[in-house]
């Protein structure tokens, strides 16, 4: 009761839905990752590090780019020459590795962004600062522990002007009114006769 007021609540914006052209980007980036065994998984990661601007996501858009890079050139190099069983398998496994890595980070890292509705600005409502939506006033100790939130005053609507058709429809009642008190006495008196 004495104690410092709560902090306002602060509204969150709707998630955004999922919607189909968000889902044919995923397959997409997913699907040139796939269908080019690994040469094209850099798509993903470079999505991925633009959206993010994170320095993680563009070393990893970097590694990934020098595989693949160094994987075609190498399949480039030695084309018609017979592979041993050591360097198929070492090529398969990158290949495997340039697919599945990407592509998982990926498909992990839009959904958590989707999650959090597309990794939209929190809503702040106007006249409050980012320390004093976030904080409970006199958390910080050097607020004031009896200061009050500012609230808005309350809108209120304009007045409403009755129309012409309101005001006839008043007459023909206040009419009606008066004929039934006219109509009521005369029956009164009449009925207490009987």
């Amino acid at each position: 009761m004495y104690g410092p007021p709560q902090a306002p609540q602060v509204p969150q914006p709707p998630k955004s839905p999922v919607t189909g052209g968000r889902v044919a980007l995923l397959v997409l980036f997913c699907a040139l990752a796939l269908l080019s065994c690994g040469f094209l998984a850099w798509a993903p990661m470079l999505r991925v590090a633009v959206l993010t601007r994170r320095a993680r996501d563009w070393v990893l858009f970097g590694v990934t780019f020098a595989v693949a890079a160094g994987l075609f050139t190498y399949a480039g190099v030695t084309g018609d020459e017979e592979a041993t069983t050591a360097e198929s398998f070492v090529a398969v496994g990158i290949m495997m590795l340039l697919v599945a890595g990407p592509m998982a980070y990926y498909l992990v890292t839009e959904l958590r962004r989707l999650d959090r509705g597309g990794a939209a600005p929190a809503y702040r409502p106007q006249g409050h600062d980012h320390a004093s939506a976030a904080t409970v006033p006199g958390a910080l100790g050097n607020q004031n522990p009896y200061a009050r939130p500012v609230t808005p005053p309350p809108v209120t609507p304009p007045p409403v002007t009755p129309g012409p058709r309101i005001d006839q429809v008043r007459a023909e009642l206040d009419e009606l009114s008066d004929l039934l008190r006219k109509d009521t006495g005369n029956t009164g008196e009449g009925e207490g006769g009987r």
